[in-house]
């Protein structure tokens, strides 16, 4: 008899357990139930606040996207060609020139000119200088040991005016800014006799 209540007992223990087993899972189940819909729902949400329609994408692809003559004109207005781009290494080339005063143009090549005594000659119209540089004044031959060269100009506040001798030949040098009348003169001091010169003069820039 003491037998039967005990193991009637442990039954209702394991009834009662079983109970309560079976409405925890219920609960935990209902939670995670509920949880999983919640996101179901801001997934679904989400989704349609961030779907488009075929003719939406096609309008989004369209204000995107470029044809092929739109690319084209693009890539033609974009680059250059060959001849361009040679063309402005060039102008990077001669500018790389003017600032080394490499570049030269000869204002008076091999002329022979004659003045009376006591004069000088001179060249008109008068020469210009687009870039700071110098000049050099070559007399070839002379007929007087008294000849001379002139450079006059005004320039950026400058009165440049400087005479040197140079006998009956030589080379002389003047500093040049830019200026758009520089006067030349090649001359003699003599008394009593004029002169023959030849002379080439050439603007370094």
């Amino acid at each position: 008899m003491e037998k039967k209540v005990v193991g009637r007992n442990v039954l209702i223990a394991l009834g009662i357990i079983c109970i309560i087993l079976i409405a925890g899972l219920g609960g935990a189940m209902a939670y995670y139930t509920r949880i999983i819909n919640d996101k179901n729902t801001t997934y679904d949400s989400y989704a349609l606040n961030h779907t488009y329609t075929n003719s939406e994408y096609d309008n989004y692809v369209g204000n995107h996207s470029h044809t092929d003559s739109e690319y084209n004109s693009y890539v033609n207005t974009h680059h250059h060609t060959d001849s361009e781009y040679d063309s402005l290494q060039n102008q990077a080339n001669d500018l790389n020139h003017i600032i080394n005063l490499e570049k030269s143009t000869v204002w008076v090549d091999d002329q022979t000119i004659s003045q009376p005594a006591s004069s000088y000659t001179h060249w008109t119209p008068t020469f210009s200088a687009s870039y700071a540089g110098y000049v050099s004044v070559w007399v070839q031959t002379s007929t007087t040991t008294n000849t001379y060269v002139r450079v006059i100009y005004t320039a950026y506040g400058v009165n440049f005016d400087q005479q040197i001798g140079v006998g009956t030949g030589g080379t002389v040098v003047f500093p040049l800014l830019p200026c758009l009348s520089i006067e030349i003169r090649v001359g003699n001091s003599n008394l009593f006799s004029g002169a023959t010169e030849t002379v080439t003069i050439t603007y370094h820039y």
